[in-house]
């Protein structure tokens, strides 16, 4: 990066626009006196470049660097980076109340400066980093070179070296990884307490609460699917009966719909008629236009008919042959269906009767497994109603206990409440009182401040009054003297009857006066005077302005802080207020209304807590009760339906032998399944075998029907044609009259393509209509078969179904609550599980930033990279130290020392203690090289600022520092020397000279 020109207004003491032209330079000096201006160059740079101050470390606002008086902060810079020219401008207009800014980014191509991104602040700082390649900390070290630091660091000592070069590098990111490192630590420690707070409170319910849950769940769990089943069958039945009401009034629309459309056949009638009209003369109109062709038709129309005659005598032998087999095939059907049939009723009686047998077997396993789980389910019952008098004798227990525990403490009551209303308020109340004493003492140290301002600003005003007089004085002695002195050299040279060169008359020897005492001696020690006068009259003039200012901000923070001090007084009275009328009291002491308001706490969370306890244990209580006695009624329930399975048993055997019996006597040793695959068999024989002879027959008959209408349509065809071969000229009228038409009725009786296809399909569209609608009638009334139903039927099967449901919901109901509470209860511990294997997780992390801030202290890590990166700084030091003293010197450094090597002495190593002013600079402005080209990451370097360094060089050794920046100025880039020592800047030649004025400071343009 290299600068072309920086404008800067109203920045620090700089308060008019200046500007600085760097294209023509190389290698210069800003000069001028302590507190010019000369630093805030550079930090006019950074500001531009990236909207911080580098001397303030990037912390101050744009406000703070603000010329005194002025309202207006700009800066702008032009600037080079590979051949392309860039401009950032960044300004703040102050006002009272809030700042404007404005923030530009431009681009030069082909002459004319184009936009360059986004117009926003952060944006083009952005930009600026991708452009220069490198962000604020790294172009403050890389352009702005810490020379002076480097004098530290040669000769300090091991630690001294190592601060110097951990801030100068950018290590100390190291430090802020380690204390970041033990923040995180410390974070991680309180949510592994939290974690273990957590799973110290989590209420998990016992496992003896748990098994009782379960086995009612699991006893609901059985009985669910019987009344499930019962529901259903109850709604299966009203949903038939539903359906049955429904046809019966579908069946009647349909009825009603069929006879509605039945009322239009005449209209029918009537449109076929006059369609079939039209087609007639759609077919004379045919004949109209195809009289020319009429001997081509009759050819053709002869061949045709000589064809289809053969084809017919084939296909009518082919038809008496398939006929023939017809007649065998339904002989063969006549002698076996009779068979069929009675083979196909003995095997329906014996499918019934295995019906009837699978049914009552699988009714007896279905029993018999039900009488097993009954026997069980009475050892099951009577352990639960043996645990649940257990658990109920337990909890009646525990009842009496709490009753004794609960009456030792006692309930906050109205005056807890009172004190939790009143709590917030004390916290607010006690926060804002401190903050009235603060606000108070500020307000006494302002008005302090007021009166020592007031008192500075009289004496600042009598100051200036004083100073303007005694220069004023000086001004006239100072004219006076002057006038003498001209008029004592002018009565030097007048002689007696010389021209006077005032008045032009004769000068007389009697008007010759004494000559005048003052001289030049005099004149130049007023003039001194002058000098000094003036100045101190400009010092005084600038503390004037400074106090006057003082003075005003500070009697605008006394009238601001009276009026906030009034505002949070009104608001602590308003508090108070409140206070007092929750207590009912206006005497109240903070530290007693606090410690009466713990105590309060304590004992009522404590009575909280038992009673909640002890409405949890009477509801268990109660809970148990009811388990216990819902558990007697189950067992007496249990025994009732296992004696009614054993009898339902024992007579289900029974049935079943008598089934097997009578199915014996039927099939006898086969099996149904195996009859009723035979029968299937020879049914399916039959009818393969007649629908194959019946097929061939059908289609030797479709065959013969098509070949008996081919031949007649040829035949007409041929006799059409030969009609009309005959008849040519008067077959029009011929046609006419055949058709019973006149040619004026065919003409009004044709009708258009379209209209006959809206005709034909109005007719269709009846005609299906009638078809379907008298289908859907027959078969739904055969459907149905005369069933009947109605509304009272209806409603009485509803109330059925809703009993069925009512007792199947609340099984259903308390299923699913346990359900839920066992659900969550697994749950609970699955969450208990989780913050174990969290908390675990959270002590490894805490290990590992532990481990890391140690690791991370600068005796460890930091110590070997600095150590790493000092000596890659040396080797690069020394490279350009052989170019800055025509490779004269080497530096050396030995872990503990540094050295230089002087090859004019034989290469004989002296410790940097003992250089010269000169090599100690050419040594630290070599370190400073390094780091900045280290730092800035391959970026090319354009320019370089060097900012101190220079005040304690002797004449010497300044004309060898002016020799090493020369060729320094030599390396194509732009090399700047901020001094206030005037000989280096004129050794430089070419300078930047900043004057220090009343009215703000002043760029002299650069001067050789």
């Amino acid at each position: 990066m290299r600068p072309l020109e920086l404008t800067i207004e109203g920045f620090t003491s700089f308060r008019n626009k200046q500007y600085i032209d760097f294209s023509g330079l190389e290698l210069f000096a800003i000069t001028g006196k302590t507190g010019a201006g000369k630093s805030s160059l550079l930090d006019a740079m950074t500001l531009a470049l990236y909207g911080k101050v580098a001397r303030f470390d990037g912390k101050t606002s744009a406000k703070d660097l603000l010329s005194q008086g002025s309202p207006k902060l700009q800066v702008t810079l032009r600037f080079l980076v590979d051949k392309t020219e860039y401009q950032v401008s960044r300004s703040w207009l102050y006002r009272t109340k809030t700042a404007q800014t404005t923030f530009k980014l431009d681009k030069r191509v082909d002459g004319a400066w184009e936009a360059e991104g986004e117009q926003k602040e952060a944006e083009i700082t952005a930009s600026i980093e991708q452009i220069l390649g490198m962000n604020y900390e790294t172009f403050t070290k890389v352009i702005l070179l810490p020379q002076g630091k480097f004098d530290e660091f040669l000769k300090g000592k091991g630690a001294e070296r190592r601060k110097i070069l951990r801030e100068l590098a950018g290590y100390t990111i190291f430090e802020r990884m380690r204390e970041q490192a033990e923040k995180q630590s410390n974070l991680i420690t309180g949510e592994c307490k939290s974690l273990q707070n957590r799973l110290e409170n989590w209420g998990l319910p016992s496992a003896e609460e748990l098994n009782q849950k379960c086995d009612r769940y699991t006893i609901l769990n059985q009985e669910l699917p019987l009344l499930e089943q019962a529901f259903d069958r109850a709604r299966n039945t009203i949903a038939a009966e539903k359906h049955l009401y429904e046809r019966l009034q579908c069946l009647a629309a349909l009825q009603q719909e069929f006879d509605t459309l039945n009322q239009q056949s005449t209209e029918i009638i009537a449109l076929k008629q006059q369609l079939a009209q039209a087609r007639v003369c759609d077919r004379l109109s045919a004949t109209w236009t195809s009289v020319n062709s009429i001997r081509q038709r009759y050819q053709k129309a002869q061949a045709d008919a000589e064809a289809a005659t053969n084809n017919l005598t084939q296909t009518q032998a082919a038809l008496q042959i398939q006929a023939q087999q017809l007649q065998e095939a339904q002989a063969y059907k006549a002698e076996i269906e009779p068979q069929l049939q009675k083979r196909e009723q003995a095997l329906n009686s014996a499918k019934i009767y295995d019906e009837q047998r699978s049914s009552v077997s699988d009714e007896v396993k279905r029993l018999e497994k039900i009488l097993v789980e009954k026997t069980k389910a009475i050892a099951d019952t009577e352990k639960t109603v043996k645990a649940v008098e257990n658990e109920l004798n337990a909890k009646q227990q525990q009842v009496i206990k709490v009753n004794e525990e609960i009456a030792q403490y006692s309930p906050g009551g109205d005056r807890l409440e009172k004190l939790n209303r009143v709590a917030p308020l004390l916290i607010q109340w006690e926060g804002i009182h401190k903050q009235v004493e603060s606000d108070r003492a500020k307000l006494e140290q302002l008005n302090r401040d007021l009166h020592k301002s007031e008192r500075d600003c009289q004496t600042a005003v009598e100051n200036y009054q004083k100073a303007e007089a005694e220069f004023n004085q000086i001004r006239t002695e100072l004219e006076a003297a002057r006038q003498q002195d001209r008029a004592a050299a002018l009565r030097m040279l007048l002689h007696t009857g010389d021209n006077c060169p005032v008045c032009g008359s004769v000068y007389p020897e009697a008007h010759l006066l004494p000559a005048l005492a003052a001289s030049s001696f005099d004149i130049k020690a007023l003039e001194k005077r002058d000098r000094t006068a003036e100045e101190k009259r400009q010092i005084a003039a600038a503390n004037k302005t400074k106090a006057e200012t003082t003075q005003e901000s500070l009697k605008q923070q006394v009238d601001d802080g009276k009026h906030s001090f009034t505002t949070i007084q009104d608001e602590l009275t308003t508090i108070n207020q409140h206070i007092n009328d929750i207590l009912s009291t206006d005497k109240w002491e903070l530290n007693t209304l606090k410690l009466e308001h713990k105590v309060l706490q304590e004992s009522d969370a404590k009575y909280q807590d038992i009673l909640r306890i002890k409405e949890k244990i009477e509801a268990e209580v109660q809970n148990s009760e009811l388990n216990f006695d819902f558990a007697q009624k189950r067992l007496i329930e249990v025994r009732s339906q296992h004696g009614d399975a054993v009898t339902e048993v024992e007579r289900q055997t029974t049935k079943l032998q008598e089934i097997v019996a009578k199915l014996t006597d039927i099939a006898g040793a086969q099996s149904y399944d195996t009859l009723l695959q035979q029968l299937e068999r020879d049914k399916r024989n039959l009818v393969e075998k007649i629908d194959l002879v019946t097929q061939s027959y059908q289609a030797a008959r479709d065959k013969f029907i098509q070949t008996s209408q081919e031949d007649k349509k040829a035949r007409e065809y041929f006799t059409d044609a030969t009609t009309e071969k005959a008849q040519v000229e008067a077959e029009w009228q011929n046609r006419l009259l055949a058709e019973k038409l006149t040619e004026e009725i065919f003409l009004k009786s044709q009708i258009s393509p379209e209209s006959q296809n809206k005709l034909q399909q109005k007719i269709e569209t009846y005609e299906q209509k009638k078809i379907q609608l008298e289908t859907l009638v027959q078969q739904e009334t055969k459907e149905l078969g005369g069933k009947t139903t109605n509304a009272e039927i209806i409603a009485q099967l509803e109330t059925a179904v809703n009993a069925a449901e009512v007792n199947r919901k609340s099984s259903q109901d308390e299923y699913e609550q346990l359900k839920v509470w066992i659900a969550k209860a697994e749950d609970n511990r699955q969450q208990a599980k989780k913050l174990q294997s969290e908390l675990s997780k959270k002590q490894q992390e805490l290990e590992t930033y532990r481990t890391l801030a140690k690791e991370l202290k600068s005796d460890r890590f930091q110590a070997y990279i600095l150590q790493h990166f000092e000596h890659e700084l040396v080797a690069q030091a020394t490279v350009l130290l052989r170019e800055l003293t025509e490779q004269r010197y080497a530096l050396k450094y030995d872990d503990k020392e540094y050295y230089v090597e002087d090859r004019w002495s034989g290469g004989e190593a002296r410790r940097v203690q003992t250089l010269s002013g000169g090599e100690t600079f050419a040594t630290s402005l070599s370190l400073a090289l390094a780091l900045s080209e280290k730092l800035s990451g391959g970026a090319k370097l354009g320019s370089l600022f060097i900012d101190e360094g220079f005040g304690t060089l002797d004449a010497e050794t300044l004309e060898s520092v002016c020799n090493i920046l020369q060729s320094l100025g030599q390396q194509d880039r732009l090399v700047g020397v901020i001094t206030h020592v005037p000989a280096l800047g004129e050794q430089l030649g070419t300078q930047i000279k900043i004057e220090k004025l009343p009215e703000g400071s002043q760029i002299i343009k650069p001067f050789i």
